[in-house]
């Protein structure tokens, strides 16, 4: 694959199905709706006594770049794969090298995917930690450029690496889906530089 390939992700993701509910082992097709020229609405509706609607708004068109797939690439390798239980909802990231994490923050950003400001207050956590509390939530604030306050320390006894290990969960069901079809599209194709440039 060509960096600089753009598709359409309207076009690559309708029609497929959500993973399977954890609760009801239910599956429901992905819808598309054009919001504008540049943007798209992606929904599932979830049938029962009381219709819901599960919506998400996307780009209409990704340019997948280098950088974009190493980023893929490192979700797939690094991140949580898993799709039992609730696990199918979200994306878990864990390294202890920051670059890494800001690289996939970075680029979920500037794909239109994803925004720091939508991580939870429960979204960044850091386990076996060396330095003290202080130190180490100043060190990931800066380091992955999201507010301070959202960086949570767990003083734990086992004390691996200076800053610890920095787990960072995105809740978010249809995101999850979409750049796991995105992955897979990529994976199919050959020819792509994955180092991030």
């Amino acid at each position: 694959m060509e960096a600089n390939l753009t598709i359409d992700l309207g076009k690559l993701v309708d029609g497929i199905k959500t993973y399977p509910s954890w609760t009801t082992g239910r599956q429901y097709p992905l819808c598309i709706q054009a919001i504008d020229n540049e943007h798209i609405e992606i929904f599932y509706q979830i049938a029962g006594p009381v219709k819901r609607k599960i919506s998400r708004q996307f780009p209409r068109e990704l340019k997948l770049r280098s950088r974009f797939i190493w980023a893929l690439g490192f979700l797939k390798g690094e991140g949580s794969n898993a799709l039992g239980k609730s696990n199918y909802r979200r994306f878990t990231i864990t390294n202890t090298n920051p670059e890494f994490l800001r690289i996939v923050l970075d680029e979920l950003e500037s794909m239109h995917l994803f925004q720091r400001e939508n991580l939870s207050n429960t979204g960044v956590n850091v386990l076996h930690a060396k330095e003290a509390e202080s130190t180490v939530r100043a060190f990931w604030s800066r380091e992955l450029c999201i507010p301070v306050e959202k960086i949570r320390y767990y003083g734990d006894k086992v004390k691996t690496s200076k800053n610890g290990v920095c787990h960072i969960y995105i809740s978010d069901v249809l995101l999850r889906r979409v750049v796991d079809e995105v992955s897979s599209y990529v994976m199919k194709e050959r020819g792509a530089d994955t180092r991030p440039q």
